[in-house]
């Protein structure tokens, strides 16, 4: 079967990185670490992972994670927290003096040179953390000393203290004419049809961490939304039509 007619053309780099590392886990016959990956990649893996028979196991903390790191490995494999090589490291600031957000730590971290694959989570509570690749955890230790101007100092703890984010994501269960971008983005930000393709024609939507620009751009279930001065949302489920050949849908939304 040709799995890659079940994605998008802008989905097949994505679908031949996961067939790349399902055959080094064949070949060598020993386990194989991912990046970090988003939820529609983490998709994407485990769909190639199960035609190829390989198994797979994913990491980012914890349960509640949004970004993780995936192992191909032979079904002998048993992956334990310290075979995903993730450090959780915690932001100490003047908190006195500084409010940081999780745009300000994004923000600062990219800036340091790292790539978006060796970050994972952002968790902003009483208590600042990221999870990170042990390899760029030393790094951003030396590099990573200022975020808005104040003097910060990164510490790794455990992942048992990793804190829950204070962000929760609403579940709304609803109907739409369909899967085109421009109606999800109607119906997330409830306003007009001509609103929505304003939004997407200003690249203040991204699919999946990528901005999109067609309005037609199909979307599917994992995908994750975000517009600009709104929030995002996660698709859930995709269900069936309804007799008023609507499809049913259900959106994991965090909006401002």
């Amino acid at each position: 079967m040709n799995i890659m007619q079940h994605f998008r053309n802008e989905e097949q780099d994505v679908i031949k990185s996961a067939m790349q590392y399902c055959d080094r886990a064949e070949q060598t016959y020993a386990p194989v670490l991912t990046p970090f990956l988003d939820p529609r990649e983490q998709y994407i893996f485990s769909v190639v992972a199960k035609q190829t028979g390989v198994k797979i196991t994913m990491f980012g903390g914890d349960d509640q994670s949004e970004r993780k790191r995936a192992i191909l490995a032979p079904d002998y494999f048993e992956a334990t927290e310290e075979d995903f090589e993730c450090r959780l490291v915690e932001v100490h600031y003047p908190d006195k003096f500084v409010s940081l957000s999780h745009r300000n730590l994004l923000g600062s971290i990219m800036q340091t040179g790292i790539k978006r694959e060796q970050l994972g989570d952002i968790r902003v509570s009483a208590r600042i953390q990221f999870v990170v690749t042990t390899q760029m955890a030393l790094y951003l230790e030396r590099e990573l000393t200022k975020i808005k101007g104040a003097t910060v100092k990164l510490e790794t703890v455990p992942f048992n203290e990793i804190v829950q984010s204070e962000e929760h994501y609403q579940v709304v269960t609803t109907t739409i004419a369909s899967l085109r971008l421009d109606a999800v983005i109607q119906q997330l930000t409830r306003k007009s049809r001509a609103v929505a393709q304003k939004l997407i024609d200003a690249e203040h939507v991204k699919v999946n961490h990528t901005v999109i620009t067609k309005t037609s751009f199909t979307i599917e279930e994992s995908d994750l939304i975000s517009i600009k001065g709104y929030g995002r949302a996660k698709i859930a489920s995709i269900g069936d039509r309804t007799k008023k050949d609507k499809i049913r849908v259900t959106f994991e939304t965090l909006f401002n």
